[in-house]
């Protein structure tokens, strides 16, 4: 005998997920000048041409809780311009693969706040409780993180920051450089993204010649 599968479907989840942004955060977003199409569990607002996003995902019947719906929120920069430069500066295998639909940088609520609990629900009001954590978070850190990157000059520089501020020896580091180097061009400072390369990728490192086509497109230009 096989047990059944518990819990609320995927449909059944998302239009609970719908209902609680629209009663609970909404009117938390639009002060800051994102939006949210009433189909959809993302917001957004430009960012320089592009657009900042909030998006939320379900992982229906998590491993860890067989009968629950786990919400997770993350945050994405998007710009079709720094997408195009990046692709022309990394190889042809990642190219679309690392700046897919021109999002240029993606960060789980993790990376912008410390230790946030899973949030899981199995009914209509424990979505609204999931929410009502989510609120409290977004007001107190992730609005904060995407007001200090509000500008790609802020961004780029936040980067940079943490970027050269990562002293380890951590290898491989992975396509995030060549990416801000992106960035560092879009605003017209070639060298500032050839010296981001060379930090990021020493010589003698395997990355460095990996990476040799962002290496060359700057020192072309």
């Amino acid at each position: 005998m096989t047990g059944s599968k518990t819990g609320p479907d995927r449909a059944t989840a998302l239009g609970w997920l719908r209902q609680a942004l629209a009663d609970e955060l909404d009117d938390l977003m639009k002060p800051s000048g994102f939006k949210r199409s009433a189909r959809s569990v993302s917001y957004a607002r430009p960012w320089d041409g592009g657009r900042q996003k909030v998006d939320f995902e379900l992982i229906v019947r998590p491993h860890y809780a067989p009968d629950a719906v786990q919400v997770s929120l993350s945050v994405s920069f998007v710009s079709a311009e720094i997408a195009a430069i990046a692709r022309t500066m990394l190889p042809t295998d990642d190219a679309d693969l690392v700046v897919r639909k021109d999002v240029v940088q993606r960060s789980v609520l993790d990376q912008i706040m410390s230790n946030p609990p899973a949030l899981k629900f199995t009914s209509e009001p424990e979505v609204r409780d999931a929410v009502g954590h989510l609120r409290s978070w977004i007001s107190s850190s992730v609005i904060p993180y995407l007001d200090a990157r509000k500008y790609v000059e802020d961004f780029a520089r936040l980067d940079v920051r943490s970027l050269m501020g990562d002293s380890s020896d951590r290898f491989p580091r992975g396509p995030r450089p060549v990416v801000l180097a992106a960035a560092l061009k879009y605003l017209g400072r070639p060298k500032d993204a050839l010296a981001t390369l060379e930090f990021a990728y020493p010589p003698g490192s395997h990355e460095r010649t990996y990476y040799a086509a962002a290496f060359s497109g700057l020192a072309d230009g």
